[in-house]
């Protein structure tokens, strides 16, 4: 079977879940993928988005509204029920983040490609 993951913003009490994102839930399935969660991932805790080249060309608001925040990835075996915790009561932003990656005609693309749509 086999321990699964979230990546868990235990401040703003969100959640980031692999499967959203096409990815296994298991550590070394996603963390093996820098497109999908892990890019979402970075964009969220991004600090100063759109001010030069090669940032993420959206205005969404979840752009960055992770940054400084307290994150945390979480399995269902660690020794806190963080894990069991955020899935029952914090709030899953894994689509909406994903949909915020698709904003991206770039990151549209790539993920095109490589058939993560």
């Amino acid at each position: 079977m086999g321990q699964y993951y979230k990546v868990v913003n235990k401040t703003k009490k969100e959640f980031l879940s692999p499967h959203s994102f096409g990815h296994g839930a298991k550590l070394m399935e996603f963390v093996s993928d820098a497109e999908g969660m892990l890019q979402s991932l970075a964009i969220l805790l991004a600090e100063g988005n759109g001010r030069g080249g090669g940032d993420m060309r959206s205005n969404n608001p979840l752009i960055g509204s992770w940054s400084g925040d307290e994150i945390t990835i979480v399995g269902d075996y660690a020794d806190s029920d963080l894990y069991n915790i955020a899935r029952k009561s914090y709030k899953d932003i894994s689509d909406d983040a994903y949909n915020m990656l698709l904003e991206d005609d770039y990151i549209k693309e790539r993920l095109e490609s490589n058939k993560v749509l």
